[in-house]
């Protein structure tokens, strides 16, 4: 006979998710719909957007409402910021979950973790902040907000365990969201973009540029402008060629066209341009080449086997505190991945249309531009360790609920 005081393996679980961004939210979606397979009737509540939404968690706080990047832009927001914290400890505490699962968004997530840690419930943070870059002695501190992490390169371990932060090297979930295998050659890459082109109604000859600005409204508004100016600029050169835009779910389909409207962009090219709700995997595989914001887009595009430029602007006064704070030489996770410059990154002011006007042309004009980004883009499954990142990350969680009732956990 089992003891009734001792919680039944196979009980559902009680989740609180924190994703304040795109990635994050498809994550934590994924996430929740294994978890709830492996452990029936488990409910979730936290932060994240229409994908945790339509996985069945209740999103006491959208991340539109706080996904700003940038210290300066942070500032900006502040109020904002905070009056969403606080709603989320005061639900978190209210809902008494096993574990708070904190996926990326560093700074905010640090905060609920420390308020998760003080009513005595675990924290679980999967993709590691990036103390290699960013005040590597921030580790420590840490280490004193989580009881476990879950990180996506191998090289991240030691940074934390030296600080006796319990780490685990589950890998990249982009890994399973994207079979590289698909793009291994240039026949499997032919197929797999005359599909993509064929969902997105886009003639299978055609020359084809993706324009991909990020999926935060502050990423919009400091790139979307650049991207459909260096599109007007290779339109006027190439009247042939075709420009996709996918916009992200998580954004205000109004809010977009009013910051559309402030890029006066030409009828030519407002005829050329395809505007697409969603789907950015299948621009990213129709495309020939892509504009692409710096972020985990890239590593996205980088898998599914499409060319690039990446591109970033933020805040001046952001900028230069970060060029003193941050020691790292590159900042496109394809690059960062691979140690090398293997993608082209243009960055504040190097970001002109006429400066990615150049690189798209070379990219698409050079034969040994393009080979060199082809070769290298092969190369990038390899480091991102082996598939299963989330359901490793899944079983991580089963282990740590294990343990002992949320409720009876020490501070």
């Amino acid at each position: 006979m089992t003891d009734s005081t001792t919680p039944s393996v196979s009980r559902p679980l009680r989740l609180f998710f924190a994703a304040g961004e795109a990635s994050g939210d498809h994550y934590a979606a994924e996430l929740f719909q294994r978890l709830n397979t492996l452990r029936p009737g488990s409910v979730a509540q936290g932060l994240g957007g229409t994908q945790s939404r339509a996985a069945g968690i209740d999103t006491v706080v959208d991340l539109n409402t706080v996904s700003v990047m940038g210290l300066v832009e942070v500032f900006r927001h502040y109020g904002q910021l905070k009056q969403a914290l606080n709603t989320l400890i005061d639900a978190m505490v209210a809902f008494k979950p096993d574990i708070v699962i904190a996926i990326d968004f560093q700074e905010f997530n640090q905060r609920l973790a420390k308020a998760a840690r003080a009513h005595g419930i675990k924290v679980l943070f999967f993709v590691a902040p990036q103390v290699w870059a960013w005040r590597p002695k921030r580790a420590k501190k840490f280490a004193d907000v989580a009881d476990h992490l879950a990180v996506l390169f191998d090289f991240e371990v030691p940074l934390f365990t030296r600080y006796g932060l319990p780490t685990t090297h589950v890998g990249h979930p982009l890994r399973d969201m994207i079979p590289p295998e698909s793009c291994k050659t240039d026949t499997t890459r032919n197929l797999v973009q005359a599909a993509a082109r064929q969902t997105l109604e886009i003639a299978p000859a055609a020359t084809l540029i993706g324009l991909l600005p990020g999926s935060r409204r502050s990423e919009i508004s400091r790139l979307l402008c650049t991207q459909l100016a260096t599109a007007q600029r290779l339109l006027k050169a190439h009247p042939d060629w075709l420009f996709a835009l996918p916009i992200a779910d998580s954004i205000d389909p109004v809010w977009f066209e009013q910051e559309l409207a402030k890029c006066a962009i030409s009828v030519e090219l407002r005829a050329k341009l395809s505007l697409v709700n969603g789907h950015a995997r299948e621009v990213m595989a129709a495309s020939d080449a892509l504009i692409i914001a710096s972020g985990t887009a890239t590593l996205e595009a980088a898998l599914i086997g499409t060319p690039m430029v990446i591109v970033y602007k933020t805040h001046p006064i952001t900028y230069w505190l970060a060029k003193h704070l941050v020691h790292i030489e590159r900042i496109g996770l394809p690059n960062i991945v691979l140690n090398r410059n293997a993608f082209p990154e243009l960055i504040q002011s190097a970001a002109s249309p006429d400066a990615i006007t150049n690189k798209i042309d070379e990219l698409m004009h050079e034969t040994e531009s393009r080979a060199s980004q082809i070769t290298a883009l092969a190369e990038i499954p390899q480091h991102l360790g082996e598939p299963g990142a989330l359901a490793h990350l899944a079983q991580l969680v089963l282990d740590l609920t294990s343990e002992t009732p949320a409720t009876a956990l020490p501070k």
